[in-house]
């Protein structure tokens, strides 16, 4: 029963601190740190004086796969916004809204939301 019981603490362990430890929902392993350098802009305000005309609303989940990582940053979610900005042919991702917490299969995550664009930024 000891043998048992020591060989699950070890399974658990174990499974807490392998894997990557950031992933997007899409399951792509990010790094740490991200340097954001896009031409895309990514922004909570609404630019509504810029001439904007929305392609599709986009989402991202960043998620942290051990408690022993950092929490998911905002740098990795607008990463990930800006690139599926990239294939919409967007120039703006706006309107943008982040919420974070801890899920059933991840140690915490990071959300973020908002409304890929064309503007005018004249």
């Amino acid at each position: 029963m000891k043998k048992i019981f020591n060989f699950s603490v070890i399974l658990i362990l174990g499974l807490g601190l392998t894997g990557c430890a950031y992933r997007s929902e899409s399951g792509e392993s990010l790094p740490e740190s991200i340097n954001l350098k896009s031409d895309i802009l990514i922004t909570e305000q609404s630019y509504n004086d810029k001439n904007c005309k929305t392609i599709e609303h986009v989402d991202v989940s960043v998620k942290k796969l051990t408690v022993f990582h950092k929490d998911p940053t905002k740098e990795q979610a607008d990463f990930l916004l800006s690139e599926k900005a990239k294939k919409l042919n967007a120039n703006v991702v706006r309107n943008v809204k982040y919420s974070s917490g801890i899920g059933f299969t991840t140690w915490g995550y990071l959300d973020a939301q908002g409304d890929a664009s064309k503007c005018d930024l004249k």
